[in-house]
C-alpha cells in the first residue's frame, strides 16, 4: 500500500470563474465551447529521486479509491520540465472539450495519479474542492440530459411555445432556441432491457444494442453479442481491427527487472475420457525482455502451454528479434515438406561421392575407394575382427591405449601424463624391439627409446616391487649393459656406486691444500664434480686432513692412496677411536706420515667412499 499524501491545489479565482461558465455554457447550445481545464503542478524526479529536466512523458489519472481501482479518466502529455524537474500543465489538455463531467458530477472524493516517463506511479493526490465546481455543469440538466429532451412534441409538429406571446418572451430565448424546439420529439424507453446499452433505432426511440455491461467501476464487463461477459470486453463474433493492434507491455521495465508483453492466448477444449469432462488447453505467446540493464537490452517472442487449471509454462521455442527460431528440446527435422539443398562431402582419398547436391530430387552416393579391413592393407580404413583385433605394420600416434586378452591396459598414451604404460599378468607389458642397425631422428635403433623435458621425471623409469626383482635389467654380450656419458646418482644408503671420490692435497708445492678433483653422487650436472664438489676440506695440521662429505660417511667403505710411493697413509673415523680430533659422522680424517724422517708430512692423496 502506497502511504497516503494529500495535495492542496491552489487553483486561481480565474478558474473558479472559468468552472462556473462551464456550467452555464453546458444548458446553452453554442458550437464554440471552452474546453473544460484543469491547471496542476508538479516535479518530474528519476528513480533515484533526481529532478528529470527538459521533455517528460506524464500520465495523469483520477481514480475513484486512494489506494486500489482502475482509472476513471486518464491522459499523457509531453511536459516542459525545468533545471529542477518543475512542470505546470492543464489536465484534459489533450481532449477535444477537456476533462469529461461525469468524473466529477457524484459528488465523490477523487484522487490523481500521476506516472513519470512510465515509471512506477506516485502517491495519488487528493483533489479538493475547486474541481469539484465541475458539478455545476450538471445544474442546467436532469439526470446528465439536457431540458430540451423532456419537452413534449405538439400535434403536427406545432411548437410548444406560444408564438402570440411573443412580445412577452423571455429575452434570453433566441429565436435559433426557439427554432431548434420546433418539431422535437419525445424519448420512449419502455420495454428496455437492464445492463443492455441503447440504441437509437428511430429519431424517437431507444431500443436494445448487442453491447451489455455486468458490474461497475474496475470491475465492470462490456459484452458485445453476448450476455454475461467473463472479462472487461468479451466479444462473441468476427472482429476486424482496421489500425495497430497491440498488447502493451505489463509494466515499464526499472534497473532491477524487465516485464514480459501482455499475452496472446489461444484456448482449445479436448475431452479427457479419465476425468470424464473437458479440459482448457491454452498456447500463449508473449514478448519477453532479454539483457535488461544492459547497453543492449531486447527481447525474444516465447510461446507457452498449459492446461487449466494448471499455470502455463515454457515450451522452448522462442523468436529471436534477428528472426531466427531457438527450438525446443527434441525437436526433430519435420518428416514431411520440401528441403530445398542437401549435399553430402567425404575425404576423396577414401571415398566417391555422387549425386550431390540434392536441389529437388535425387540420391545421393558414397563408395569405398578401398574398403576397410582387419589386416595391414595400405590405404584401407581399420577394421576388427569378430575379436576386436587388427594387424599393423606401424602405428604412430601422439595417443594409444590397447587392451590384452586379460582386459588390462597393454598401452596408455596421454599427452599430459604417461607417455606409455603397460600391464600384463602373463607376459610383457610393453615389448620394444628393433632390427636396425643406424641412428635415426639423433638417436640409435633402440628397443625402447625414452625421452622426458622434466627435471621431475626419467626418460625411462623401472619399477619392480617384488623382494629380489629387477627394476631395469639391461644385457649386451659383447657391448655394455649399462653405459650414460653423464653422471651416475644412486641413494646414498644403497650399494653398487661410488658415493665420493677426491683427489686432495696438503699443499706440496704443486697443488695449494684444498680439494682438486672430486666427485659428489648426491648432486647432478656439473656441481657433481667441480670442486669443492660440496665438500669441505680442513687441514689440521701437517699432513692432518679433515674432509666433510654433507652426507653419512662413517657407516661407509671407504680407501685413500698417495698420489706418489712413500709417505704411508691413514684415515679414522670418529667411530675408530684413535682420531686425534672430535669428527661427526660426515667427517673422514686422512693423515700422511713421512717413513723417511718419521713425521708427518703434506701431500696428495686420492679418497675414495663406496
Amino acid at each position: 500500500m502506497r502511504s497516503s499524501r494529500y495535495l492542496v491545489l491552489t487553483i486561481s479565482a480565474t478558474l473558479m470563474l472559468q468552472l462556473q461558465v462551464w456550467a452555464q455554457q453546458a444548458g446553452a447550445p453554442s458550437s464554440n465551447v471552452v474546453p473544460r481545464l484543469v491547471n496542476f503542478s508538479g516535479r518530474a524526479m528519476n528513480v533515484d529521486s533526481k529532478p528529470i529536466s527538459g521533455v517528460a512523458g506524464v500520465t495523469f489519472a483520477i481514480y475513484k479509491e486512494q489506494n486500489e481501482g482502475s482509472p476513471l479518466w486518464f491522459e499523457t502529455q509531453n511536459v516542459n520540465t525545468d533545471a529542477k524537474g518543475n512542470y505546470t500543465v492543464q489536465l484534459g489538455a489533450t481532449m477535444p472539450t477537456g476533462l469529461p463531467l461525469d468524473v466529477f458530477t457524484s459528488g465523490e472524493a477523487r484522487w490523481l495519479g500521476v506516472q513519470i516517463n512510465g515509471g512506477e506511479e506516485q502517491a495519488r493526490i487528493l483533489l479538493l474542492s475547486v474541481p469539484y465546481a465541475l458539478k455545476a455543469a450538471d445544474a442546467q440538466t436532469l439526470g446528465g440530459l439536457p431540458a430540451s429532451a423532456f419537452v413534449l412534441a405538439a400535434p403536427g409538429g406545432v411548437s410548444t411555445e406560444d408564438t402570440s406571446a411573443s412580445t412577452t418572451a423571455s429575452p434570453t430565448t433566441s429565436s435559433s432556441t426557439a427554432h431548434a424546439l420546433v418539431g422535437s420529439t419525445p424519448v420512449t424507453t419502455a420495454g428496455g432491457t437492464t445492463g443492455t446499452i441503447p440504441l437509437w433505432d428511430s429519431s424517437s426511440d431507444i431500443a436494445n444494442s448487442i453491447v451489455t455491461q455486468t458490474g461497475s467501476g474496475s470491475s465492470a464487463r462490456i459484452g458485445i453479442n453476448i450476455a454475461n461477459p467473463l472479462f472487461t470486453l468479451d466479444v462473441k463474433g468476427s472482429e476486424l481491427v482496421r489500425g495497430l493492434f497491440e498488447l502493451a507491455t505489463v509494466q515499464f521495465a526499472n534497473t532491477t527487472r524487465g516485464f514480459n508483453s501482455n499475452p496472446l492466448n489461444l484456448e482449445s477444449s479436448a475431452w479427457n475420457s479419465g476425468t470424464g469432462t473437458y479440459t482448457l488447453n491454452h498456447f500463449q505467446w508473449q514478448a519477453e525482455p532479454l539483457g535488461n540493464n544492459t547497453t543492449s537490452p531486447g527481447a525474444t517472442l516465447n510461446l507457452l502451454y498449459g492446461t487449466d487449471p494448471k499455470p502455463l509454462t515454457e515450451t522452448g521455442l522462442k523468436l529471436a528479434s534477428n528472426g531466427q527460431f531457438t527450438f525446443a528440446p527434441g525437436q526433430k527435422f519435420p518428416g514431411a515438406g520440401s528441403v530445398t539443398s542437401v549435399g553430402l562431402s567425404a575425404p576423396t582419398s577414401d571415398f566417391t561421392v555422387s549425386g550431390s547436391p540434392v536441389t529437388t530430387s535425387g540420391t545421393l552416393g558414397l563408395a569405398w575407394k578401398v574398403a576397410p579391413t582387419n589386416a595391414n592393407t595400405a590405404n584401407a580404413i581399420v577394421k576388427r575382427d569378430s575379436l576386436g583385433n587388427f594387424s599393423s605394420g606401424v602405428i604412430s600416434a601422439t595417443t594409444v591405449t590397447a587392451f590384452n586378452s586379460t582386459g588390462s591396459i597393454a598401452i596408455d598414451g596421454q599427452s599430459a601424463g604417461i607417455g606409455v604404460y603397460g600391464t600384463s599378468s602373463t607376459s610383457q607389458a610393453v615389448w620394444g624391439e628393433s632390427t636396425g642397425t643406424g641412428f635415426s631422428n639423433g638417436s640409435g635403433p633402440d628397443g625402447v627409446h625414452g625421452v622426458t623435458h622434466s627435471n621431475a621425471g626419467s626418460g625411462v623409469g623401472g619399477l619392480n616391487t617384488a623382494d629380489g626383482g629387477v627394476g631395469i635389467w639391461g644385457e649386451a654380450p659383447a657391448g655394455f649393459g649399462f653405459y650414460t656419458p653423464n653422471n651416475v646418482q644412486q641413494a646414498r644408503t644403497a650399494g653398487g656406486w661410488v658415493k665420493a671420490m677426491v683427489l686432495g692435497s696438503g699443499g706440496n708445492g704443486q697443488f695449494q691444500a684444498g680439494i682438486v678433483s672430486c666427485f659428489n653422487s648426491t648432486l647432478a650436472g656439473p656441481a657433481a664434480t667441480t670442486p669443492p664438489c660440496g665438500f669441505t676440506f680442513d687441514k689440521a695440521g701437517t699432513g692432518d686432513y679433515i674432509l666433510n662429505f654433507g652426507f653419512q660417511v662413517s657407516d661407509r667403505f671407504f680407501s685413500v692412496t698417495t698420489q706418489i710411493a712413500g709417505p704411508s697413509t691413514g684415515v679414522c673415523t670418529s667411530f675408530t677411536g684413535y682420531c686425534p680430533h672430535s669428527l661427526s659422522v660426515d667427517d673422514l680424517e686422512v693423515t700422511l706420515w713421512a717413513t723417511s724422517v718419521q713425521q708427518y708430512a703434506d701431500g696428495n692423496f686420492y679418497l675414495v667412499v663406496y
